[in-house]
């Protein structure tokens, strides 16, 4: 009965940590995970941002990393049971069903490698949690799961999911051949597909593509925190540009085996930014025997990732597969663009937002329509509400950004060129409408009744980032970094008499549209152009 409650629970767990986007499930699932640690298990389980264990990884039992022989984190053994719970809600928070059951089907390998062989370090508990940073839906943390063939880094900066590798699976042994698991295979579909695609290859592309008739004894990426490109530029073996349309797809295919054991929405973001197989400049190479059963080792590599796989050891039963990120791992390159970016003195952006409190926000009727929560603004109102940015100087001519999520059928706004008012719609200035779902035909980034767009240019459920410039008479929207709305205020424009629709200055204003809306706002920027 014990077990059957934490199993529900876990479930429960579960369906709630699928509810908004990863970067927030991951931060609640860290939260909660953190909240039921006493406090010398949080000195093994939580990490400063800067520390350098981050950048640390193994995927060979705790006794054999160097220099003694110690693996850091918090182990599944050494907590409770509520606490283990937890750990895999955290786990299932980064990975897709299918690669949350791999994860848990490698970690009994280590139960048969201890029947098999008695040796203590065998053990399905010695997995380890570790979290660098606070966990915070907005913020930059990051976190570990790790153990004997399998460690997981996440990296988050602004609520983004800019890094998941190094992502290392290896399955010891690869095929169960006795005992209650007999038959049972891990990490099947990375050499299945693969063999498929070199026993279509053609007798001028195995020339190319094979490296030779022995495979290495290992991935030649080994567990450094940075790949050593000397070792794979310039690249060899085949290339993409040689193959057919079918070998093409076959190729991806070995590649999805690898990425989409994490959350599909994990994958778009890594993805959104290089493309995980370069249609120019991606190439394959084999090396061993292409019978099953004998020793294999493959790799794919394109500009910016590496796919790497190798089955030699206890008779081309033990797997090694890791994806790397030749200049990335933990997020490296992407940290720094973001520092570049967003942290050079001169350039101007101003926070509007502390990620804590309303300081500097004014709500008018209707205040309890807007809160804080997890680093965010919380636009849920009961009734129609406004809450206005507090400033001593009139904002003229301004960029603006802010990352938002609606929840489905919601609606809001972003006023600018607007004044505090005590009650009603804002008269003054314009609004850029928040809307993807709602009934509203106006969709997000439109400058509501002035120019429209009607199709959403973002999605529910989903972070998004909405740009607002004015300059002059122009007003320009943005999602996402793709133009929305360009719109010039004619000198002829007439303001109405119940609402004064003209460009001039005033202040921002977020909209709490009716009690059915709930939408979120983070990481509110402004800066002041000439």
């Amino acid at each position: 009965m014990k077990l059957l409650t934490i199993f529900t629970l876990f479930l429960a767990l579960l369906g709630k940590a699928f509810a908004h986007d990863p970067a927030t499930d991951m931060a609640t699932a860290a939260q909660r995970f953190i909240l039921s640690l006493d406090d010398k298990a949080k000195k093994e389980a939580v990490f400063s941002w800067k520390d350098k264990e981050r950048e640390r990884w193994h995927f060979v039992p705790g006794n054999f990393i160097k220099p003694n022989g110690k693996r850091l984190g918090l182990t599944l053994g050494n907590m409770k049971p509520a606490q283990r719970t937890l750990a895999h809600a955290l786990l299932a928070s980064g990975l897709s069903h299918r690669g949350h059951l791999e994860a848990s089907t490698i970690m009994i390998l280590e139960q048969i490698l201890f029947e098999m062989e008695g040796r203590d370090i065998r053990d399905p508990s010695l997995y380890h949690v570790s979290i660098f940073g606070k966990p915070d839906a907005s913020g930059t943390w990051g976190w570990r799961f790790e153990g004997h063939h399998l460690s997981l880094n996440f990296t988050l900066v602004n609520g983004r999911i800019f890094s998941v590798t190094p992502s290392f699976w290896g399955a010891s042994p690869a095929e169960v051949k006795d005992g209650a698991f007999k038959g049972l295979k891990v990490l099947a579909d990375e050499e299945n597909k693969a063999r498929k695609f070199v026993r279509s290859l053609s007798p001028p592309q195995k020339n190319m593509a094979i490296l030779s008739d022995k495979a290495p004894r290992d991935i030649y990426s080994g567990q450094d925190s940075t790949v050593d490109r000397k070792t794979f530029f310039p690249p060899q073996g085949l290339p993409i540009t040689k193959m057919n349309s079918r070998q093409k797809g076959w190729l991806n295919e070995i590649v999805q085996a690898y990425v989409l054991k994490h959350r599909p929405e994990v994958v778009e973001q890594v993805s959104s930014r290089n493309p995980l197989l370069d249609p120019k400049n991606t190439y394959f190479a084999w090396a061993g025997s292409q019978k099953a059963g004998e020793g294999h080792y493959y790799r794919i590599q394109t500009p910016k990732f590496l796919f790497e796989y190798d089955s030699t050891q206890n008779d081309a039963n033990h797997v090694h597969a890791v994806w790397r990120d030749f200049d990335g791992d933990f997020g490296r390159d992407l940290l720094g663009e973001h520092l570049a970016k967003d942290h050079v003195p001169g350039k101007g952006w101003v926070s509007m937002f502390d990620g804590k409190t309303l300081k500097g926000w004014k709500a008018n009727e209707n205040e309890v329509s807007f809160s804080v929560k997890n680093g965010c603004i919380v636009a849920n109102a009961p009734g129609r509400c406004h809450l206005f940015y507090q400033t001593k100087k009139p904002f003229k001519n301004f960029e603006f950004k802010a990352q938002v999520m609606t929840l489905p059928h919601s609606n809001a706004g972003i006023y600018f060129h607007t004044r505090f008012q005590d009650e009603g719609w804002p008269k003054a200035g314009f609004e850029c409408q928040i809307n993807n779902t709602y009934h509203d035909p106006k969709k997000t980034a439109s400058v509501y009744g002035v120019k429209d767009t009607l199709e959403a240019p973002a999605k529910d459920d989903e972070w998004f980032e909405v740009y607002i410039k004015v300059e002059g008479k122009k007003v320009v929207t943005k999602v996402d970094g793709k133009v929305i709305i360009e719109w010039t205020q004619p000198d002829d424009w007439k303001t109405g008499s119940s609402f004064e629709r003209t460009l001039g200055e005033g202040t921002f204003a977020l909209q709490g549209h009716d009690p059915g809306s709930t939408v979120l706002f983070r990481n509110l920027m402004v800066k002041r152009l000439p």
